[in-house]
This record gives C-alpha cells, structure tokens and sequence, in this order.
C-alpha cells in the first residue's frame, strides 16, 4: 500500500501553511454528533472555548467504533475494526515521525492503573481509547512507558516537562462515552484551563490544542459530509485552541480526522505524515498568519532590502520588521511594503503583527545581501506551475544594462534596463531557470528551479476493469497549477465519499455485486473540475452451507456448517423461520440448534464489514 502511494506523490509535507508549533495537545471525547454539543446548556465550558476560539463546524468522523476512529487521527488509515485489539501493528503512524525529528509525546489516560499497562481495561479506563500504545514503535520498552496515567500531568506542568506531543483521553465517565455531557464540560472546565495557563498558550507561543469527538452518536449517524448521508462516522464538533488561531472563528469546510493529522504534521514540521493524513489538506484557514511576498527565503537581495508582507486572520494594529532580532521597521497597518538597509553578509528577517486581540504572529526568511543583485518576485523558487510562466525580476545595488531569462541553459527572453517582466509558455516538467544581468561592474545572476504541470487525476487502485471484493482500496492522487482543494468520489453517478485534499487513500464499501461505474473528481482552488472514470465489478461473497442438504431429514438438535467466500467477512448469523437463532464472528459457522418437528426454512447470513449482506438457504424436516 505504502509503495503504491508513494508512486503517486511525493512521500513528504508540501510547504507549510500552518504556523510551527512544537506543543501539540489533543483531548478525545466520545460518541456524540455535533447537533448533540453546539448549543447544549449542559455544556456551557465547551461551547465557550467554541464562541472564542476555531470550531469546525463542517467535521465528520472517518469510520464508527472507537479504536478504529481513533486510529484515524494518529495513523491516517483504516487499521483495525476490532475494539479489543491488544496487537502492536507495524504501521506509520505520528509517534514514529516525531521520533524521527528527535520529539518528545505522552499518552496521558485517566484510571492508567500505572505507565505502560497493556492490558484492555481498568477501571473506567479502557485501551480502545488509547491508540498511541498500538504500535510497534510505541510497544517497545523505550517508549511504552510514556502512556502514563492522567495524574501525572499535574507534575509534569509543574515541572515544566510536558512533552512536544500530548493525547489525553478521558475516563469513560469524563468522555461523554458512559458518563454525561455534564460531566464532560465539567471535566473540560476543571482540567483545560491549566494547559491554557502554559507559556505556550501566551500571546506570540505555539501552543496548539485540539478538542476532537471520535464518532458522532451512534444511534444511526454515518455522515460523511453535508451531501453523503452514509459510509464515515458522523458529523462532530471540533476546536482548535491557540494563540495562532483565529478568534472567534467558524470553518466551513469539510474536514475529518486526516485532515487534523495533517496540521499537526505541518504545524510541527514533520518531514512525512502517515497515509491519508499525507494527501489531506491540513486546517490552514483557522489560523492568524504572516506571509512574507518578497524577499523568498534564501534570496540574494542588495541594500535597501524590499520587503512587502501582509498579515491575514484577527484585525491587526501594527506590523514590525525586525532584522537578526533587531527592530528596524514599525507600521500602524496590516501590510508592510518598506526598503530597509542591511549590511553586505547573511541575515535572518522576522516579520510580525500584532492583532487587535493582542496576539503576535511572524514569519521569517533568511537573506544574503551583496552590492549587486537580482532579485525575483515571481515565480517563487520550487514553484509548481502552469505552461503559462509569469517572470518578474529587477536588478538592485548598481546600473543594470541588461537582464536575460536562461531556460534549461537556453536564453530566452532579453531586455535593457534594470527589470524584467515577461511571460513565458512552457513544457511539463523540472526546469532550472537563470536571470543574469549585466552592470558596469560585470555579471549578476541568480538561479532556481521550477516545475510545470497539467491537471491530471493519477488511479493506482482500482485498475480499470478489475473485478474484486468490497471494499475495494482507492489510491488516487491528482494535481493543478491551482493547487487542489477537494475529492470526490461517485459510484454510479452517486456521490459516495467527499474530503479536502488532494488525495485518497481509503477503503471503498460497495455492498451490492456486479458492475458499477467510478469517476473520482478534483477540484482545484480556482474552481475547475477534473474527472478519472473507470468500472469495475464487486465480487458476490458466496454462502455455502455444507450440512444439512436442501430438504434433507435430520434429528433435532440440528449440526449446521456453513462457510463464506471473500476475505473480509466479519459476521454468520443463523436464522430458522426468519428468526435469528445464532451469531459468530468470522466466516464460518459449526454450531447445533434444538428444533421442533416438522419443516423449517434455515438461512445462513454473512455480512461484510461494507455492511452488505449475502444469503444461501435451505429447507428440511425435522424428525
């Protein structure tokens, strides 16, 4: 599976969008859709923190039952339907990238009877709701330890040794799972508020908490967004907490637990992020940001430096420049287009504002500044582009002659002066890219590299034509000069599945056999739509029953065997007169059943974990 993403993309974060935080705080609760919590006068902490800081108001749970939600938010796929699972699974998942940037992570748990216990329950805790010991990363003795109980973070805040990464769940009466949405605001109010009180939930820190049902309610809530009514699990409520989030802000768009992965990879720079967390977008529209136009990072750039920045999010009073921690520049507005001198050598450039609710947000780039040079404003280095390239650059520092644009070492456009604006059409691919201009002094240049591209949907899974059983995986990735916003998929010119990335990567339940026709769409962030069609055929899961035979005499208590083709069944039923006698997980049934004389009708069910179900029947008499 992990080779037939990586064809597809690049197995890395693109360039973040989110602000970095290296103090990531998540709190799961349980089982409860958000018409359920917005609003609710039982809740009035949570609904607080959801008037004054991010509520996802568009946020659907990925799939039902707790591990397997959960697995979600830290894996990025579909790892196990079994509740009860006690295995260390050997995937990718969050501990292991922050492992590898050398962060620090704890489970904090209420009733964990001690750090490390492996076992299913204890007390009101239960292991379901505790993905993070789930792996073979976090399993081994170095790191199973730090699933710790809740207690111990009383300490740990005082000590001032909290971790980079902290999940912590609830007790099942704290977790709305057994207990109240009483008792689970009234858990939120008596606990939330010391992690607020860490430095890094402070005007200008990184701190970053995010407070996540796993499932909507299970009374019949299989939402996967506001147009697919079945398949995921649910509509919840989700916030985001934070000196870099929007205050007071509402998202409408449609976000699941992936996308929440994601932003914690961005946020913390992670170098890879696991499965569908890496093709879902991450939640980028909730936080305050600076974004810096010119100079790019790791520009050559000549005295007085052009900056032009601009601030997004809350209102802002001020914007600051601040040259190697130094302030050089100060403006009462949200934008910032200043020349300011710098000595020749290498310098860091922080940009920041200051919003009317107080809260600090920057960004920086570093700068190499030399008597000559030249300095470009578009394209931006290690651009994805369009054939249609706009080219800007002007020389700076000296008296500039002339300035020519090189394509793969080929010149092709030159003009006299100081500056250069032209628009160039180009073929797919990687190409390196040169301005040089000539002084009285000699030669400048600089040079970068950009890639164009066509908008394409790629589909390594299903193949065209294949015939196979549900649910059936789906690899696809597709891509625009725009940038893509969201994917869709229709079944039979029905929309089955929605989410915003520019990728998917899940499992596909399709319930019915034979033919069907797939298109998976894209939607770039300019509007236009791009489409793969293909078909496929779903498998039928065959019932065999073995004993007893169509119309055969037998005694009471009747031996059943029965067998289910296919490898993903989950459950055998038994019915006798269209009331059901008996149940087993699994594909096979070996039981005996205490019936009357006379003739009886015997049914044996399977269902597959797409919900589908498929029958073989026959009918005997009973001696």
């Amino acid at each position: 599976m992990r080779l037939c993403v990586c064809l597809l993309v690049v197995c890395a974060l693109a360039a973040a969008q989110v602000p970095p935080s290296s103090h990531i705080w998540i709190i799961t609760e349980e089982n409860h859709s958000y018409e359920e919590l917005i609003g609710n006068p039982s809740m009035p902490y949570f609904n607080g923190l959801a008037a004054n800081y991010g509520l996802a108001v568009q946020y659907y749970a990925t799939q039902h039952n707790s591990l397997s939600s959960l697995m979600w938010l830290v894996t990025g796929q579909k790892v196990t339907d079994d509740d009860n699972a006690q295995a260390c699974f050997d995937v990718n998942n969050v501990v292991r990238q922050l492992l590898a940037r050398n962060l620090t992570w704890r489970a904090y748990q209420e009733d964990l009877p001690y750090a490390g216990f492996q076992g299913l329950s204890s007390g009101n805790y239960v292991r379901r709701h505790n993905p993070l010991i789930d792996f073979t990363d976090t399993c081994a003795q170095s790191q199973m330890y730090f699933s710790v109980p809740f207690s111990d973070l009383a300490g740990d805040i005082a000590h001032k040794q909290t971790p980079n990464y902290a999940y912590i769940t609830p007790n099942l009466q704290h977790d709305a799972h057994d207990g109240s949405l009483a008792q689970a605001d009234s858990w939120l109010s008596g606990n939330v508020p010391a992690i607020l009180g860490l430095p890094e939930f402070k005007s200008g820190g990184d701190g970053l908490l995010f407070i996540v049902f796993d499932e909507g309610g299970l009374g019949g809530d299989n939402r996967c967004s506001s147009r697919v009514s079945n398949g995921c699990g649910g509509r919840v409520a989700t916030l985001l907490i934070g000196p870099q989030v929007k205050q007071r802000y509402q998202s409408s768009t449609l976000y699941s637990h992936p996308n929440l992965l994601h932003t914690v990879c961005e946020a913390m720079r992670l170098s890879a992020c696991p499965m569908e967390g890496s093709v879902f977008r991450s939640m980028s529209d909730f936080f305050n940001t600076v974004d810096i136009a010119t100079p790019f990072s790791g520009a050559t750039v000549a005295s007085p430096v052009s900056i032009r920045a601009s601030a997004s999010g809350n209102p802002v009073n001020a914007m600051q420049v601040y040259v190697d921690n130094q302030l050089a520049y100060q403006q009462n507005a949200g934008q910032i287009n200043a020349s300011i001198p710098m000595s020749g050598g290498h310098h860091y450039v922080v940009v920041q504002s200051w919003d009317t609710a107080g809260g600090i947000h920057k960004s920086g780039v570093d700068v190499n500044v030399q008597n000559e040079a030249i300095v470009v404003s578009s394209p931006a280095p290690n651009a994805v582009l369009g054939s249609s390239v706009s080219f800007k650059a002007a020389g700076q520092g000296g008296s500039f002659n002339s300035m020519s644009l090189f394509v793969d070492g080929v010149e092709q456009y030159k003009v006299s002066g100081s500056s250069l604006d032209t628009t160039l059409s180009m073929s797919k691919g990687s190409h390196k890219i040169a301005i040089k201009g000539v002084t009285s002094k000699g030669e400048v240049d600089t040079s970068f590299s950009i890639k164009v591209i066509a908008s394409t949907i790629k589909v390594a899974s299903p193949k065209p034509g294949a015939s196979i059983y549900s649910p059936i995986p789906v690899y696809a990735v597709a891509q625009s000069p725009n940038g893509v916003s969201a994917m869709q998929i229709y079944v039979d010119n029905q929309l089955t599945y929605e989410a915003s990335g520019w990728g998917l990567i899940l499992p596909l339940s399709l319930p019915h056999a034979g033919q069907h026709d797939i298109v998976i769409q894209s939607w770039d962030n300019a509007g236009k739509v791009n489409k793969k069609a293909l078909t496929i055929s779903i498998l039928p899961i065959v019932v065999t029953i073995s004993t007893p035979r169509q119309n055969q005499n037998v005694g009471s208590p009747v031996a059943i065997k029965a067998s289910a083709s296919g490898p993903d069944v989950a459950t055998m039923q038994v019915y006798v007169d269209n009331n059901m006698k008996y149940q087993v997980s699994g594909n096979s049934v070996n039981t005996s059943l205490s019936m009357t004389s006379g003739k009886h009708y015997l049914v044996v069910k399977a269902w597959d974990s797409s919900g589908g179900t498929w029958t073989s029947s026959v009918n005997i008499n009973v001696n």
